[in-house]
């Protein structure tokens, strides 16, 4: 399944764990924390392979996994409760939080081609705009323009998001263009009817392909990619041509 772009891109919207600034780990951590507070005992490898939704959430599913795997009848909401207190104590012990390579660039041409920008994050709200303030890109949205866990009544792989960014921006769902780390959500931004384009962090050829499958646009390296800038080329410029872009650009 590809993505179709029948007009030129309008606007942009943006996964901010992952995709903007690489803060994973420390929801790993969290989560691995939680999780021993529940019996769970898991390495920084088994996890994922454990709970399928720790790469991208939502956090209520990821704690329900847990939830199952412990031996002490933990509750989901119990274990919810402890991940976002350890997860805000990682995060603050970080003395800066710097995008992701090559991150600025792109949301910069964007803006200078007068694409409006919009987060759309399963992350709290006062949490979100904290991390965007710290790693200096919170000028380039405005805080009116995060749309956070609680702005929505579904967290991903539920279209809500992406529709509520596409209303912020002022931009049929269709010409938002959404770049995401994971597939939970790429799978959000496919169900609003947006194009997507995935910049992961992981790099597992199981995981890749399932980017495929969701009909992502692109699988980009990293934010660096050559590909990216004549993607977004092509993509401002009406070329309707998803082939040749997934041809010029998509990781096998």
């Amino acid at each position: 399944m590809t993505a179709a772009v029948p007009d030129p891109v309008q606007a942009a919207a943006f996964d901010l764990d992952g995709t903007l600034v690489d803060l994973e780990r420390f929801h790993h951590d969290a989560w691995l924390a939680a999780a021993r507070q529940a019996g769970v005992t898991l390495t920084r490898e088994e996890a994922p392979h454990r709970l399928p939704h720790l790469i991208g959430g939502p956090d209520p599913l990821v704690a329900a996994e847990i939830a199952a795997l412990s031996p002490s009848g933990a509750s989901a909401a119990g274990i919810l409760a402890a991940k976002h207190p350890a997860f805000d104590e990682l995060v603050g012990r970080v003395p800066e939080i710097v995008p992701r390579a090559g991150v600025r660039t792109v949301l910069e041409g964007l803006r200078d081609r007068g694409v409006p920008l919009a987060v759309g994050t399963a992350t709290e709200r006062d949490t979100a705009l904290a991390v965007l303030r710290r790693a200096g890109l919170l000028e380039l949205f405005g805080e009116a323009r995060v749309v956070a866990a609680q702005d929505v009544p579904r967290l991903k792989p539920a279209p809500d998001v992406y529709l509520a960014t596409a209303r912020l921006l002022g931009a049929a769902a269709e010409r938002q263009l959404v770049f995401e780390d994971s597939a939970t959500g790429a799978a959000a931004a496919r169900a609003a009817g947006s194009p997507v384009v995935a910049v992961p962090t992981v790099h597992d050829p199981d995981y890749l392909r399932r980017f495929d499958e969701l009909g992502a646009l692109a699988v980009a390296e990293d934010w660096a990619d050559p590909g990216l800038a004549s993607l977004l080329d092509r993509l401002l410029g009406g070329d309707t041509s998803s082939t040749t872009v997934r041809a010029a650009y998509v990781r096998a």
